[in-house]
């Protein structure tokens, strides 16, 4: 059989034989007509290519190992006229989501039990995970995605399973979906939606809720996710082994390459949402009020004598960038890896703004390329080794509400060349909090006026070189491009500015200024020209404002101030110069 083969069964056929396709394993899809009764032993048997399947109303018994060894079999969709499965008729370890549309349960139905179990009833006591819908057998399939009603009186519907071929390969779940001329809200995204469907290459949502567990999981050939600002958390397993994730954003304007943005909106990421996601390195929680909850990739049970860790929450992206723009949780114990970034060795730059109020014990230990750290004044307090090992590390700026730091908390610190502290009075040190710190190298920079404080302080006093001032802010750490805005550029084409910056989705701020302006003149008279200065800088959430570009430009025909073209200055020309300016 020749390889992603898809087979239609002819309309009319009666049954499919014992063995009929046994050991196809490049059979990637079949269609069985609505005319077949039975499916005979071993009738797919080791098809391991095939994702899905839909059992049509007309079958009646599906017998022994008919799907037995298709190791790829992610969704079985179970028609109304079953009466019987067969013993090992269905892959348990791999089927993940069965819809059964019969309200009846056959005999031996739990030969084809799913990890999720969409039923209409109560009847199938035995499955150990059901998700009960009134409406199932009403479900219907928009665009490669598989609805069922919710309540028809509201027009709601949630999403449950998908088509496994090429239709998925752009797919969108949006907040409403039409049917047959009816509306509906889509409500919830359930588990397992997509599970292992490798046709997906971009996904739109714009769903409400939470994204169920394993809902996206293994979908290794999804590059990019694009989501909308209802949707409150991302569940366990979510996007866990799609190992060609490079984005996940709100919109297209953030400009970070390879980067996992967590809106606003988002209040918890569960356990291993982004295990095995490789190709992701920033990531950027937006400024917000809420606490973002975080999980781990993995909790080890360990006695006594044993020192196993955890797996840290982004322990497979090999980050460079990390933006935390609130306050973020989670389990900070050996057996959750510490915290998200734990030994996080391709880690270079860490920004943090004033909503964050603590650096836990042991949060980037470990994260040897770290060079520079930018802490905002919300924190109070850094851990006990906070940043130890980070062998790395430049430049370290903290705010001004830095009380205390912890025991060794900058031990193996030892490339530090500059520490600004925005806190006028010294922090209390824990035992070797800034021993390893080289106090002939770095520079410690302190607020005017608290000196003295650092003069007289266990650890600070031993810095040799320290000053009074703002220090470089890190300019001098590194490559802080993603961390700045592109200052912008300015151009003109006829009567129209255009402002561009290689940071893609800037704010741009401008001003014009026109040398005539003026609020008095002592001989009665205003010389005009047609010379404005124009500077505009670009600012964007996350990012340092970019510097200030300036631009004098030449506005008009050659005689000056002379906008309209006509040859001489009046008030037209003062008229078209606020059109000009009004149009941006």
């Amino acid at each position: 059989m020749p390889t992603n083969t898809s087979i239609s069964i002819k309309e009319g056929t009666l049954g499919i034989a014992a063995c009929a396709f046994n050991g196809c394993t490049s059979l990637t899809s079949v269609t069985i007509p609505n005319s077949v009764t039975s499916i005979g032993w071993y009738a797919f048997s080791r098809c391991s290519g095939l994702t899905s399947v839909t059992i049509p109303n007309s079958v009646t018994s599906i017998e022994e190992y008919a799907f037995s060894g298709c190791s790829g079999l992610t969704s079985a969709v179970i028609g109304t006229g079953v009466t019987s499965i067969g013993s090992n008729a269905f892959p348990k370890d791999n089927l993940k989501k069965t819809i059964w549309l019969t309200n009846t349960p056959p005999s031996g139905y739990n030969n084809a039990a799913g990890t999720v179990n969409y039923v209409s009833n109560d009847q199938f006591s035995t499955l150990s995970n059901t998700v009960k819908y009134q409406f199932l057998s009403s479900y219907f399939d928009v665009d490669g995605i598989r609805y069922v009603p919710v309540s028809p009186s509201e027009r709601t519907c949630d999403a449950i399973d998908c088509k496994y071929d090429e239709s998925s390969k752009n797919m969108k779940i949006a907040s409403t979906v039409a049917y047959k001329g009816v509306t509906m809200n889509v409500k919830k995204i359930n588990p397992y939606l997509a599970y292992g469907n490798k046709y997906i290459e971009t996904l739109t949502l714009d769903t409400e809720d939470m994204l169920a567990s394993y809902a996206f999981a293994n979908c290794t050939n999804l590059k990019s996710v694009m989501y909308g600002d209802k949707i409150t958390g991302l569940g366990d397993h979510v996007f866990s082994g799609c190992s060609s994730l490079a984005s996940f954003k709100t919109d297209e304007n953030i400009p970070q390459d390879n980067v996992l943005y967590i809106s606003k909106g988002i209040t918890s990421i569960e356990d291993y949402a982004f295990s095995g996601c490789s190709t992701i390195n920033n990531v950027i929680m937006a400024d917000s009020d809420t606490e973002l909850k975080l999980g781990s990739n993995s909790t080890v049970s360990y006695s006594y004598y044993s020192s196993s860790t955890g797996s840290p929450l982004f322990a497979d992206c090999p980050l460079d960038y990390v933006y935390i723009g609130r306050n973020i949780d989670y389990n900070s114990g050996a057996k959750y890896g510490y915290s998200p970034f734990y030994r996080n060795t391709t880690l270079r730059e860490i920004k943090i703004t004033d909503k964050e109020t603590e650096i836990s014990e042991n949060e980037f230990y470990g994260c040897t390329n770290l060079q520079s750290v930018t802490i905002g004044d919300g924190v109070t307090t850094i851990g006990n080794w906070a940043f130890s090992g980070c062998s790395s590390l430049k430049f370290f700026a903290f705010g001004s509400q830095v009380s205390e730091i912890g025991q060794e908390a900058f031990s193996d610190c030892s490339a530090v060349t500059e520490i600004i502290s925005k806190a006028k009075t010294a922090p209390t040190c824990g035992t070797q909090a800034l021993d390893d710190i080289n106090k002939w190298e770095c520079k410690l920079y302190v607020p005017d006026g608290g000196m003295s404080t650092y003069e007289a302080a266990d650890q600070w006093k031993d810095f040799f070189f320290k000053e009074e001032g703002e220090g470089t802010e890190g300019q001098g750490s590194g490559d802080q491009s993603k961390g700045k805005c592109e200052t912008p550029t300015i151009s003109v084409a006829g009567q129209k500015l255009t402002f561009t910056s290689k940071t893609s989705g800037v704010m741009f701020h401008y001003s014009i200024t026109h040398a005539d302006a003026k609020t008095d003149v002592s001989n009665g008279e205003v010389k005009l020209t047609n010379a404005y200065v124009v500077t505009v800088y670009a600012t964007k959430e996350g990012y340092k404002d970019s510097d200030v570009a300036k631009k004098e430009i030449q506005v008009g025909s050659s005689i000056k101030g002379d906008l309209t073209g006509d040859g001489k200055v009046d008030v037209a020309d003062h008229v078209k110069l606020s059109e000009i300016i009004l149009k941006q």
